[in-house]
C-alpha cells in the first residue's frame, strides 16, 4: 500500500511545488518524476493483485508480491548513490533551504525512512507468511 500512497500522495500532492509544478524542472526531468509515480502505482497495484489472487501458501507468490511491493523503495535508496543526486530539498530554489533533521550527526531523510520501513514491512510480512506455511504443513505431517 505504501508504494502506492507514499509517492503519490505524498510527492504529487504534498510536495508537489518541488517535483511536478517546480518551475525549475526542465520537462524531461518531469517525465522522469511521472515515471517513477507510475512505476511506483504499477508495482503496488501488481503486489495487491498477487497477494488478492495467490494463495499465502504459495511461498513464490508472497515472495514476488513482496519484491514488487519494496522495488520502487529499494530503487529509491540506489538512485541516492548516484552522483549528483540527493534525498533531500537543501538549496532547492522553489521550497528553499529546507533542512532535514539529523539524529546523533546522522541527517535523516524521510524518504529514505519510509523506503526502509516498507522493506522491512514487505520483508516480514513474507517472513510471517513463510512461518504460517511451515506450521501447517507440520500440523498436515501430524495428521497423516
Amino acid at each position: 500500500m505504501s508504494t502506492l500512497v507514499i509517492p503519490i500522495g505524498v510527492d504529487a500532492i504534498l510536495l508537489a511545488s518541488g517535483h511536478m509544478n517546480n518551475p525549475a524542472w526542465l520537462p524531461h526531468a518531469k517525465l522522469h518524476c511521472a515515471m517513477s509515480f507510475f512505476a511506483a502505482a504499477s508495482l503496488g497495484i501488481s503486489a495487491l493483485a498477487i497477494l488478492k489472487v495467490r494463495p499465502t501458501y504459495d511461498l513464490f507468490s508472497m515472495g514476488l508480491a513482496a519484491f514488487l511491493g519494496s522495488a520502487f523503495w529499494i530503487g529509491l535508496i540506489a538512485s541516492g548513490f548516484w552522483s549528483g543526486t540527493s534525498y533531500g530539498f537543501l538549496n532547492d530554489p522553489v521550497l528553499g533551504n529546507i533542512r532535514e533533521p539529523e539524529l546523533f550527526g546522522i541527517v535523516i531523510y524521510p524518504n529514505v525512512i519510509a523506503a526502509i520501513i516498507t522493506i522491512v514491512i514487505a520483508i516480514a510480512g513474507y517472513w510471517f507468511a513463510n512461518q504460517a506455511t511451515l506450521i501447517e504443513r507440520s500440523r498436515l505431517k501430524e495428521n497423516a
